[in-house]
């Protein structure tokens, strides 16, 4: 009886000491991650769904006026990705390319035809999303407006 309980003792201890060794081991790894810059596509991506926040919300609101055309796009086919990213050099560009057609399609529709033009542009994101970088896909769903009528 005794050596049992010294046995499960003995386990019990080699394996919180196993957790706690892959805990900090996860920990290191992640904190590295996190101490890389974002890569100019990063960074671009995250203007490109924070100016879609600020058009959902205005259109939301009935304003008159969308948010300043966002320039920065025009940088979106050469911008440099994250390290180690495949970005295909066909689809990509496309992609991208369609991205562009679609905010400068949003920028001249008519004030009631805007969440029309703003889910298209939204659905740019997602259809490439689903081939290079899937991660925003959840984010992306969520960003899609009702639209009426």
């Amino acid at each position: 009886m005794i050596q049992a309980r010294t046995s499960f003792l003995i386990l019990f201890v080699i394996a919180v000491v196993a957790g706690a060794a892959r805990s900090a081991t996860e920990s290191s790894t992640s904190a590295a991650q996190e101490l890389t810059p974002p890569s100019e596509l990063a960074l671009l991506m995250r203007a490109m769904a924070a100016h879609a926040d600020s058009v959902k919300a205005g259109i939301a609101r009935g304003e008159k006026h969308l948010p300043a055309y966002p320039e920065r796009i025009k940088t979106l086919l050469t911008a440099t990705p994250t390290k180690d990213m495949h970005i295909d050099p066909i689809t990509f560009p496309t992609f991208g390319k369609d991205y562009q057609a679609k905010v400068r399609a949003l920028y001249k529709a008519a004030r009631k035809d805007r969440s029309t033009a703003y889910n298209a542009l939204v659905q740019s994101c997602a259809n490439c999303h689903s081939t290079h970088c899937p991660g925003p896909m959840m984010r992306i769903k969520k960003m899609y407006m009702k639209v009426e009528g």
